[in-house]
């Protein structure tokens, strides 16, 4: 199981009138695909970006291997751009 606070967040571009293809691999996605890595959101995108998944990572190299093992392989997806993220502020209360 992921303990890190480690998030990452990875944009998605997939080609045209692909997206229903697309769709249901990400969601058929467990919560851990790969040893450290958890899903945490997917989102669908506007603009130049289709798709977003924000996901923890325990080290980088295994939020490197999740996007290219499994992101990167989907028919249809184009480009991927994956950020590490560091909270400055959590505006969300439980």
């Amino acid at each position: 199981m992921v303990d890190s606070c480690q998030k990452y967040l990875t944009l998605i571009k997939i080609s045209p009138n692909m997206a229903a293809k697309l769709y249901e691999p990400l969601m058929e996605l467990s919560e851990q695909p790969l040893d450290g890595i958890k899903l945490q959101e997917a989102y669908q995108v506007f603009g130049e970006w289709d798709f977003a998944i924000l996901f923890q990572a325990d080290k980088n190299m295994d939020a490197l291997r999740f996007v290219s093992d499994k992101i990167r392989l989907v028919e249809g997806v184009l480009e991927t751009f994956t950020v590490p993220l560091s909270p400055i502020k959590n505006y969300c209360k439980n």
